[in-house]
Order: C-alpha cells, then structure tokens, then sequence
C-alpha cells in the first residue's frame, strides 16, 4: 500500500492576503517541486489553505511551508496533526532562519533548499530514523526535477510556475533572499527552461524568479536567449515575471519578451522618495533615479506589456506626505495596477536586526506576534509617524488608487498604453481587488489593536525615543521563492 505525503501551505491569522484577488492566486511552487522529487511509491496531496481548507485526513508524513505572518498557523497545523501520531516536517525561509523556534512545533525542520535533502529524508522517516534537522546545500540547477503541476487545485487562475533562476543581484535592506541564497545568482540551463515550458499543459504561467535579468551583458544575453528561444518554439503562451527595474535598458529584452508572449511585469519601484531607496540600499533604483521612473514605465508600455508597480512605504526617510505624493505618481505615471505594502521586519534581514538594536520593534512576542508581520500593520515604530499613521496612511493610498472610479480610469489608460483589452481587464479586476482586500485587511488591524488595547496586551511606546522591550532573534524573509524549501 502507497505511504501518504500530505504538502501544506498555511494561510495567514487573518485569512486575507492576494488569494483573495483571483487573478494572483499562484499556486505554492515549492511543494511542486518537492511533489517532483518524491518517488513513486508515495500518494501525494498538495493542500493549499488558501484555497481550501485542511481536513486534517490522515498521512504517513506531513510537510509544511510558512512564511513569517503564517508561521504560527502553521506550527498549529503540525501540532493537531502531531497529537494524531503523525510526524510532520517544516521548511521554508521562516522556519530556516528560526530553526530552533521551528523545532519546537514539529519533528524534523529543513534548513535552506530541500533537492540535497529531501530523499535522504524520506527514507530516514522509513527507517524511523527521522533527524532533528537537515541542512540543504545549493545545489546546481541543471536537470531539476519536474514540478508536480498535476497535483495543484483547480482553483488558480495561473495553474503553472516556472523557475529560471534563483537568487538576487540585489541586496535589500528589508529582503531576505540574499540571506537564504547568499550572495549568488544560479541559473538554469535556457534549453531546459523551454523544454519544461513546452510540455506545460496551461496557456498562462508565471516566472518565479525574483529577479529573472541577471545584471550586464550575459544576464541580458540569456534572457534575450529564453524570450526568442520561447517565439521559435511557437510555445504560444503569455506569461508574466519579478523584474528589475532596468529591464526595459535592453530595447532587444523588450522586443523578445513581447514576442514571447510577456503579458505584465512586476517592478519593485519601492519608493519615490530617494532618502528611503537609499535607507533601503535599493542601488539600481538610486542609479536609475526616481526622475526616470515614468520612462521605464512608458518604454515597456510601447510593447504592449503591463505593469505591477511595488511600493514599500514607512521607511525612515518618509514622512506624511509620501502617501499623497505616492498617490500622484502611481496615477500620473499611468502604471496599469500597484500594490503597497509597510515596510516590514522579517526575521534574518538586515532591517530586522537593526531596528532591534534601536528598541523599535512592537511586535517581539514570539511566535504569536509573527501573525502581524503581513505586509500591512506596523510592526515598528517609524521614524516620523506613529505607526497608526502608517497604517492609515497605507489604507487611504490604496483608497485613492483602487476606487471604482479610478480604476476605470487607470483601466482605459492600460488599454491606450498597451492596445491589450485582456491585459486592460485583468488590471480593473486587480485594482478593484487588492482594494476591496486593503479595506478588509484594515478593518482587521483596527478591530485587532482596539481589542488589544482594551485587554492591556499591547502598548505602544512614546514617540520621544523611549525604550520598549524587544527581542532580537537570528534569522530569515519573505519574498516566496519556488526553490524547494518545502
């Protein structure tokens, strides 16, 4: 009889994050990955919970990725399944850079990529000899095993993710990719790239990569390579991708990804205000200039391909009127959606362990406290607002971009920049979602802190510089990347 491997992804204390917004439901690629590298004689299931809920069916083995803000869900769904008799594993960047926190709520912990490990795993487990610990090596990406796309729910509106790369050639404060990966860039051969994508069974995938142009000549190169190699191969699909921001230098990158079926692009502007790029060591941008960010965005608006604007807000060069004058530039520069986010503290970064030393932390109750760390409260104090300032301010910049009214005037704006009806659809829907979801998501903080503060578990400290207590802890981010972390 076939062992069962059940592969979990938890959602948030919250239940509202993108999954909510349709059109960003993308499926969890590490589990695929994983799902690709078990042998045969095992029965799979891929549970993502945010599409659909745990039952908590039995297993000969559970394994569980988190990333920060559901961290403590997930130590809860190996907990109930433990009181079963079911030995459970966790990986992921939270549970990699917190491995001792990890190893309180589960059998075993993954630390880094899981290819190097995950056989020897599983076959320890059939031994009964299953290790507190294994650390994955970074392992070449030549002939990765295929993902287990099969074994998604038929719930995702993009059904297939593809890795190329993995690792950044940035280096940002707030990122813990560089901390997981270090600093490397590997790459997957291109012909095997396009052999995976060829036997894709979906029209529409999306590039994992965190940044999928490696910077100069021979990153430029390959992806020039990838993108034709993809329109001589007739692949007929469209995709999207994570991008740099000087993806659209290389007029030869634009020309192939359009004719590779490139639909949209999700750019990390992060701020327009250069103190705050600067704080946040984003170097391409700052080498780039905040000045020239609407050329970038009409350059790849000439090719008919849209744009996901990114935007950190409550660095320590912002003040209260970032929100207004990023409200201005996000419509003015007639960018097709955007999404904006606080500036968050993930365990392992650089960020974390300096605001820590500078006692502005005010979430340090760990693991229930990781449950905050969602992209939308603060969990700081920042330099020059209150943190109800930044949520508030948050709150009213999606307001002013994500209205009914304005998203149907920033949907006719992608249909005359980009001449691309589906692309000017999905944009509206986008907008009106990840709108609809800001609103949610704020009700959820205010409900949240007033019951705090009327139970007395939460106190912020004085704006004057006084200490509050906080807890610095070693460790890891956010940014999902598909490498097999589990």
């Amino acid at each position: 009889m076939a062992k069962k491997l059940l592969l979990i992804s938890p959602r948030d204390e919250a239940q509202l994050d993108a999954y909510d917004v349709r059109e960003l439901t993308f499926p969890p690629a590490a589990l695929a990955y994983l799902a690709g590298l078990t042998p045969s004689d095992w029965d799979i299931r891929i549970i993502d919970e945010n599409v659909e809920p745990i039952t908590f069916e039995d297993a000969d083995l559970v394994g569980i990725t988190a990333m920060t803000c559901s961290a403590r869900r997930a130590y809860e769904i190996s907990e109930q399944y433990r009181e079963k008799g079911i030995k459970t594993v966790i990986g992921g960047i939270h549970a990699s850079m917190l491995s001792d926190e990890a190893r309180q709520f589960v059998d075993s912990v993954v630390i880094g990529e899981a290819e190097s490990v995950w056989q020897g795993l599983l076959h320890d487990f059939e031994s009964n000899e299953l290790k507190r610990f294994y650390r994955g090596e970074r392992i070449s990406l030549e002939n990765l095993a295929r993902p287990r796309n099969d074994l998604y729910s038929d719930r995702y509106r993009i059904k297939a993710i593809v890795q190329t790369t993995r690792g950044c050639p940035m280096d940002c404060e707030f990122c813990s990719v560089t901390a997981f990966h270090g600093r490397t860039y590997r790459q997957r051969p291109v012909e095997e790239v396009l052999d995976e994508l060829e036997a894709l069974g979906c029209k529409e995938f999306f590039f994992s990569d965190d940044n999928i142009v490696n910077y100069g000549k021979k990153g430029e190169g390959r992806a020039v390579q990838l993108f034709r190699g993809m329109k001589e191969r007739g692949l007929n699909k469209r995709w999207a991708s994570q991008v740099g921001i000087d993806f659209a230098n290389n007029p030869e990158i634009l020309k192939w990804a359009q004719k590779s079926g490139c639909m949209a692009l999700f750019i990390g502007f992060e701020s327009i205000n250069e103190e705050s790029l600067q704080s946040m060591h984003k170097v391409r941008n700052l080498k780039l200039g905040v000045r020239n960010y609407k050329e970038v965005i009409n350059r790849i608006h000439d090719h008919g391909i849209g744009i996901y604007g990114q935007f950190v807000l409550g660095s320590d060069g912002d003040r209260e009127d970032i929100f207004q004058r990023t409200i201005e530039f996000v419509l003015d520069s007639k960018m097709d959606t955007s999404s904006f986010t606080t500036l968050t503290p993930f365990p392992g970064t650089r960020l974390y362990k300096r605001l820590s030393s500078e006692e502005r932390l005010l979430r340090t109750n760990y693991p229930d406290d990781w449950k905050h760390y969602d992209h939308a409260q603060a969990v700081f104090r920042p330099q020059h607002m209150t943190p109800e300032e930044l949520e508030e301010g948050l709150y009213q910049v999606y307001q002013h971009t994500t209205s009914r009214a304005t998203s149907l005037k920033r949907a006719f704006d992608s249909l005359i920049q980009t001449k691309s009806l589906p692309l000017t659809l999905i944009a509206y829907s986008v907008n009106r979602g990840l709108g609809s979801l800001a609103t949610r998501k704020y009700e959820y903080v205010k409900n949240t802190r007033s019951s705090e503060i009327k139970d007395s578990h939460l106190s912020y400290p004085p704006p004057d510089g006084e200490s509050c207590e906080s807890g610095f802890i070693e460790g890891g981010q956010e940014l999902p990347t598909p490498s097999a972390k589990i």
